[in-house]
């Protein structure tokens, strides 16, 4: 083979490879660009996510409040706090931790350990509250002694959020066996119609998550 030919061979093999090179970069960007919108909008930490589905309870030194119950009927319900998903800002400094709210539910006779099973699971944040306000009342009239003050939902009237800062800024160890008592006292504010964690809906995220595993 004369020279020129293996060179114009050379030549044909090196843009057939940009070409597959940015055939390929090109198509996946797109796959690459959900995963990651996809992991911004998760709640929770991903190994919660594991656990959950496969109904496995939470414990270890990472849990910071447990609170135990037993219904009539011999049903078990544990709820825990822990801490949640690790968030930054644009310039990739962390953002104030997060807290969770989990409520494990478990058959009767079944031992309250990881293994589990664990029947249901209950994620809702620990220190945000959703506030339905009574027709004629406004965000503004929802406020804690600790000085939070519940903040109205953009385009939605009756609805508002009240996020515990200043309640937790204010303690050297944050009372959580408290939380239940926070949200009695907003429900007998007279402009809440009701008042509860802000419920995170894990089983879409889950569904969502093995979706984009796929692709």
């Amino acid at each position: 083979m004369e020279q020129k030919q293996r060179f114009m061979i050379f030549i044909l093999g090196t843009i057939m490879g940009a070409l597959l090179l940015y055939f390929f970069k090109t198509h996946s960007q797109p796959a690459r660009d959900e995963r990651t919108r996809v992991r911004e909008s998760l709640s929770l930490p991903g190994m919660m996510y594991d656990y959950a589905v496969s109904q496995k309870g939470f414990y270890g030194h990472f849990v910071l409040y447990e609170a135990l119950s037993t219904q009539p009927d011999g049903i078990r319900q544990r709820s825990i706090v822990t801490g949640g998903r690790r968030r930054y800002d644009a310039d990739r400094r962390e953002l104030p931790e997060e807290y969770l709210w989990i409520t494990e539910t478990y058959a009767p006779q079944t031992a309250l350990a990881e293994a589990g099973p664990v029947l249901s699971y209950d994620f809702r944040y620990a220190e945000r509250i959703a506030i339905q306000l009574k027709p004629g009342h406004l965000a503004s009239e929802v406020s804690l002694l600790s000085g939070d003050v519940a903040e109205a939902v953009s385009g939605k009237p009756q609805e508002a959020v009240l996020t515990l800062r200043a309640w937790r800024k204010n303690q050297k160890t944050i009372n959580w066996a408290s939380i239940p008592e926070i949200l009695q006292l907003l429900q007998a504010n007279p402009a809440v119609s009701s008042a509860e964690l802000v419920k995170i809906h894990w089983q879409a995220e889950a569904d969502l998550i093995k979706a984009n595993t796929a692709k």
